[in-house]
């Protein structure tokens, strides 16, 4: 249980929904020279340790994903990383309130416009792994009925965000990734207190283009019983683009998530500015 989990100070949590945008955050604090886990962009795998693992914990990197509050896996993972280490979730915020609110844990939570998660997520649930053969629309239903293996991207977003006015916890939106990614690694390396000099994040937005992430962004390890991959890295690693959504929704679709948006998200003030 996450409960059970034991923050130590250098520890940071990347949360965020599926699809928007983790793998450029989680890029940009292990690249060098920001460094969070001691990585170095010369690595040949930047593998991730999924939870359930197919392997039970072993991952060569400090980097662990949280994918379920009452699996003792990602405990197990976490307490043999050596520091500082990185925990990556799409847990809801309840999971996390001790670690945050008493043990001071820095978290970097990540959000990006709903249209597009959905958008990119729908080619996510169209790897193997997933096993969803349906068209864009039929998925959206699944998102309609609250569905999704994600769970409530609104509820999600939102509980997060109410968060923000916590010292340890770091909004980063995609979209500013997208616009200005050197002003978005500077900020992160004051909050993570590291200075950066120019040199320094320019070295980190070239790692974070969408060519090199995929050149070291390694998912075909993750197999069936037959050895075959569930997951392809160009599938995983589509676009990378905003607006993408428009290629895709119907007006109706469009109509729900703007329902959506205003049900949970204005009342607590986030808003997407694009």
């Amino acid at each position: 249980m996450m409960k059970d989990w034991q923050v130590r100070p250098s520890d940071v949590l990347i949360a965020t929904y599926a699809k928007s945008g983790e793998y450029i955050t989680q890029y940009i604090m292990i690249g060098e020279p920001l460094g969070w886990a001691k990585f170095s962009i010369k690595c040949e795998n930047i593998i991730r340790s999924l939870i359930p693992a197919t392997q039970g914990c072993a991952t060569p990197h400090n980097y662990v994903e949280v994918g379920a509050n009452d699996d003792p896996i990602a405990v197990k993972c976490m307490d043999k990383l050596c520091s500082p280490r990185i925990i990556k979730t799409h847990l809801y915020y309840e999971f996390f309130k001790k670690q945050v609110e008493q043990d001071g844990l820095k978290v970097v939570f990540v959000l990006r416009e709903p249209k597009d998660v959905l958008t990119s997520y729908y080619y996510h649930y169209c790897q193997r792994m997933f096993g969803f053969t349906g068209d864009f629309h039929q998925f959206f239903d699944l998102f309609r009925q609250n569905r999704l293996l994600g769970g409530n991207i609104f509820k999600m977003n939102r509980d997060w965000w109410q968060m923000r006015h916590l010292p340890n916890i770091h909004v980063v939106r995609y979209e500013e990734m997208k616009r200005d990614c050197p002003g978005v690694v500077q900020r992160l390396g004051e909050f993570l207190g590291i200075p950066l000099d120019q040199e320094s994040i320019d070295k980190i937005v070239e790692m974070t283009k969408m060519e090199n992430m995929r050149k070291f962004t390694v998912v075909g390890r993750i197999k069936d019983k037959d050895g075959v991959p569930l997951m392809n890295t160009q599938k995983f690693l589509r676009k990378g683009i905003v607006g993408d959504w428009k290629n895709h929704m119907t007006q109706d679709e469009v109509n729900f998530v703007d329902d959506c948006v205003r049900k949970y998200y204005d009342p607590v003030g986030l808003h997407f500015d694009l």
